[in-house]
């Protein structure tokens, strides 16, 4: 681990309680996606092919908070956390404080081999996983 565990102790309590709680649900969805099949675990996500459009009433500063306490679990965690653990996780946190979102899901094929993505978006705006979105082909989205 590039940084000391103890950072985590001396910032705020409302950083840590999110960074503990990012870092259980982590946990939580990459034991789930090991377990079980995706197409079963999808069925959780939300609506699929519907995409939520509005940003009002939206607090962006708690996403933000929310997007940083699950960039520092990805940091201390000792399992896969790669995009689609992220982006799931970030959805958990955002759906228990009644913040709408969808999640993506694309593919790609650059030369032999598959490749995938997760993202979230709030609205228009990306929460996760917005780095190389675009050369994806989104095959679905759930809200």
């Amino acid at each position: 681990m590039k940084y000391s565990f103890y950072k985590v102790f001396y910032i705020s309590s409302t950083e840590r309680k999110l960074f503990f709680e990012a870092w259980f649900i982590s946990f939580y969805i990459r034991t789930i996606l090991i377990i079980l099949p995706f197409k079963q675990y999808s069925q959780k996500l939300g609506v699929r092919s519907r995409i939520t459009r509005t940003e009002k009433d939206i607090d962006f500063q708690l996403i933000f908070e929310i997007v940083h306490a699950i960039k520092r679990a990805v940091k201390y965690s000792l399992w896969r956390n790669k995009c689609l653990e992220q982006a799931i996780t970030a959805k958990k946190m955002l759906k228990k404080r009644n913040i709408p979102s969808t999640i993506y899901f694309g593919v790609r094929k650059p030369g032999d081999k598959l490749e995938a993505h997760a993202w979230l978006k709030v609205g228009e705006r990306f929460v996760v996983g917005e780095r190389n979105h675009e050369t994806f082909t989104v095959v679905a989205y759930y809200t």
